[in-house]
Protein backbone atom coordinates (compact mmCIF):
# COMPACT_ATOMS: atom_id res chain seq x y z
CA UNK A 1 0.00 0.00 0.00
CA UNK A 2 2.84 2.34 0.75
CA UNK A 3 4.46 2.17 -2.69
CA UNK A 4 1.07 3.89 -4.23
CA UNK A 5 0.74 6.79 -4.97
CA UNK A 6 -0.71 9.38 -2.63
CA UNK A 7 -4.16 10.39 -3.55
CA UNK A 8 -6.41 13.51 -2.47
CA UNK A 9 -9.69 12.63 -1.38
CA UNK A 10 -11.94 11.63 -4.05
CA UNK A 11 -9.14 10.23 -6.17
CA UNK A 12 -8.79 6.75 -7.18
CA UNK A 13 -5.34 5.19 -7.49
CA UNK A 14 -5.19 2.74 -9.92
CA UNK A 15 -2.71 -0.54 -10.75
CA UNK A 16 -2.97 -2.52 -13.55
CA UNK A 17 -1.28 -6.11 -14.33
CA UNK A 18 -2.25 -8.51 -16.69
CA UNK A 19 -1.11 -11.56 -15.28
CA UNK A 20 -3.07 -10.72 -11.45
CA UNK A 21 -5.96 -12.13 -12.72
CA UNK A 22 -4.17 -16.06 -13.15
CA UNK A 23 -1.36 -15.58 -10.57
CA UNK A 24 -2.41 -17.51 -7.51
CA UNK A 25 -0.86 -15.80 -4.84
CA UNK A 26 -2.20 -12.08 -6.17
CA UNK A 27 -5.76 -12.10 -4.51
CA UNK A 28 -4.50 -13.12 -1.09
CA UNK A 29 -1.80 -10.44 -1.49
CA UNK A 30 -4.68 -8.03 -2.57
CA UNK A 31 -7.02 -8.67 -0.12
CA UNK A 32 -4.32 -7.81 2.78
CA UNK A 33 -3.91 -4.86 1.87
CA UNK A 34 -7.17 -3.89 1.36
CA UNK A 35 -10.34 -6.06 1.31
CA UNK A 36 -12.40 -3.38 -0.35
CA UNK A 37 -10.52 -3.00 -3.52
CA UNK A 38 -12.59 -3.15 -6.35
CA UNK A 39 -11.37 -5.53 -9.28
CA UNK A 40 -11.78 -4.46 -13.36
CA UNK A 41 -10.86 -7.78 -14.88
CA UNK A 42 -10.90 -7.49 -19.18
CA UNK A 43 -11.57 -10.93 -20.59
CA UNK A 44 -11.49 -11.96 -24.22
CA UNK A 45 -12.61 -14.98 -26.06
CA UNK A 46 -10.19 -17.53 -24.91
CA UNK A 47 -9.41 -19.28 -28.29
CA UNK A 48 -8.12 -15.46 -30.03
CA UNK A 49 -6.66 -14.46 -26.62
CA UNK A 50 -4.40 -17.91 -26.68
CA UNK A 51 -3.69 -17.05 -30.36
CA UNK A 52 -2.73 -13.91 -30.17
CA UNK A 53 -0.48 -15.01 -27.04
CA UNK A 54 1.35 -17.19 -29.56
CA UNK A 55 1.26 -14.77 -32.22
CA UNK A 56 3.12 -12.19 -29.62
CA UNK A 57 5.62 -15.19 -28.53
CA UNK A 58 6.52 -16.06 -32.42
CA UNK A 59 7.34 -11.97 -33.13
CA UNK A 60 9.89 -12.85 -30.59
CA UNK A 61 10.85 -16.39 -31.15
CA UNK A 62 10.54 -17.08 -34.61
CA UNK A 63 11.80 -20.58 -34.41
CA UNK A 64 9.19 -21.69 -31.36
CA UNK A 65 6.59 -25.17 -32.34
CA UNK A 66 3.78 -24.40 -34.47
CA UNK A 67 0.59 -23.07 -32.96
CA UNK A 68 -1.17 -26.71 -33.58
CA UNK A 69 1.97 -28.85 -31.90
CA UNK A 70 1.61 -26.85 -28.81
CA UNK A 71 -2.70 -26.61 -28.54
CA UNK A 72 -2.31 -30.35 -27.98
CA UNK A 73 -0.84 -33.33 -25.76
CA UNK A 74 -2.03 -35.57 -29.22
CA UNK A 75 -3.91 -34.48 -31.94
CA UNK A 76 -5.05 -37.69 -32.80
CA UNK A 77 -6.98 -38.01 -29.59
CA UNK A 78 -7.63 -33.84 -29.21
CA UNK A 79 -6.17 -33.98 -26.20
CA UNK A 80 -5.29 -30.10 -24.91
CA UNK A 81 -2.47 -29.67 -23.57
CA UNK A 82 -3.93 -27.67 -20.51
CA UNK A 83 -0.09 -27.48 -19.20
CA UNK A 84 0.45 -24.71 -22.29
CA UNK A 85 0.20 -21.39 -20.78
CA UNK A 86 -1.94 -19.69 -23.75
CA UNK A 87 -4.08 -22.66 -22.81
CA UNK A 88 -4.24 -22.18 -19.27
CA UNK A 89 -5.01 -18.22 -19.03
CA UNK A 90 -8.49 -18.92 -21.20
CA UNK A 91 -9.71 -21.29 -18.11
CA UNK A 92 -11.42 -17.78 -16.36
CA UNK A 93 -13.36 -19.79 -14.14
CA UNK A 94 -11.22 -21.50 -12.68
CA UNK A 95 -8.82 -18.32 -11.85
CA UNK A 96 -12.56 -16.69 -10.34
CA UNK A 97 -12.83 -19.34 -8.10
CA UNK A 98 -9.69 -18.08 -6.66
CA UNK A 99 -10.92 -14.93 -6.89
CA UNK A 100 -13.75 -15.45 -4.84
CA UNK A 101 -12.26 -16.92 -2.27
CA UNK A 102 -11.26 -13.55 -1.18
CA UNK A 103 -13.24 -10.90 -2.88
CA UNK A 104 -17.32 -10.90 -3.41
CA UNK A 105 -18.25 -10.88 -6.92
CA UNK A 106 -19.57 -7.58 -6.38
CA UNK A 107 -16.49 -6.24 -6.28
CA UNK A 108 -15.41 -7.40 -9.40
CA UNK A 109 -15.76 -5.57 -12.82
CA UNK A 110 -15.37 -8.12 -15.84
CA UNK A 111 -15.30 -5.95 -19.02
CA UNK A 112 -15.72 -7.29 -22.75
CA UNK A 113 -12.12 -6.68 -24.20
CA UNK A 114 -13.95 -7.31 -27.71
CA UNK A 115 -16.23 -4.61 -26.81
CA UNK A 116 -13.26 -2.30 -25.24
CA UNK A 117 -11.36 -2.05 -28.16
CA UNK A 118 -12.99 -2.25 -32.35
CA UNK A 119 -9.68 -1.93 -33.90
CA UNK A 120 -7.06 -4.07 -31.65
CA UNK A 121 -3.52 -2.89 -32.77
CA UNK A 122 -0.42 -5.44 -33.47
CA UNK A 123 0.35 -7.45 -36.42
CA UNK A 124 -1.98 -10.17 -38.34
CA UNK A 125 -2.15 -13.85 -36.65
CA UNK A 126 -0.70 -16.57 -37.97
CA UNK A 127 -3.28 -18.90 -40.14
CA UNK A 128 -4.24 -21.47 -37.66
CA UNK A 129 -6.09 -24.74 -38.69
CA UNK A 130 -10.04 -24.38 -38.50
CA UNK A 131 -10.19 -27.95 -36.63
CA UNK A 132 -8.00 -26.67 -34.23
CA UNK A 133 -10.11 -23.61 -33.71
CA UNK A 134 -13.08 -25.52 -33.61
CA UNK A 135 -11.72 -28.47 -31.12
CA UNK A 136 -10.18 -25.47 -28.57
CA UNK A 137 -13.88 -23.82 -28.98
CA UNK A 138 -15.44 -26.88 -28.01
CA UNK A 139 -12.72 -27.51 -25.18
CA UNK A 140 -13.09 -23.97 -23.40
CA UNK A 141 -17.33 -24.18 -23.87
CA UNK A 142 -18.08 -25.80 -20.42
CA UNK A 143 -15.21 -23.83 -19.11
CA UNK A 144 -16.77 -20.48 -21.06
CA UNK A 145 -20.40 -21.62 -19.76
CA UNK A 146 -19.24 -21.62 -15.77
CA UNK A 147 -17.36 -18.49 -16.06
CA UNK A 148 -20.92 -16.61 -17.69
CA UNK A 149 -23.13 -18.25 -15.03
CA UNK A 150 -20.53 -17.33 -12.12
CA UNK A 151 -20.07 -14.13 -13.62
CA UNK A 152 -23.93 -13.49 -14.70
CA UNK A 153 -22.53 -11.67 -17.83
CA UNK A 154 -22.77 -14.19 -21.48
CA UNK A 155 -19.67 -12.73 -23.61
CA UNK A 156 -20.72 -14.65 -26.51
CA UNK A 157 -17.62 -16.23 -27.12
CA UNK A 158 -18.83 -19.35 -28.38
Amino acid sequence: RDLMPRTLEGQITMEKTPSYFVTKEAPARISSMSKGTKLIVVVRDPVTRAISDYTQTLSKKPDIPTFESLTFKNRTTGLIDTSWSAIQIGIYAKHLENWLLYFPIGQILFVSGERLISDPPGGTHPDIDQEVVQRLRDFYRPFNMKFYQMTGQDFGWD
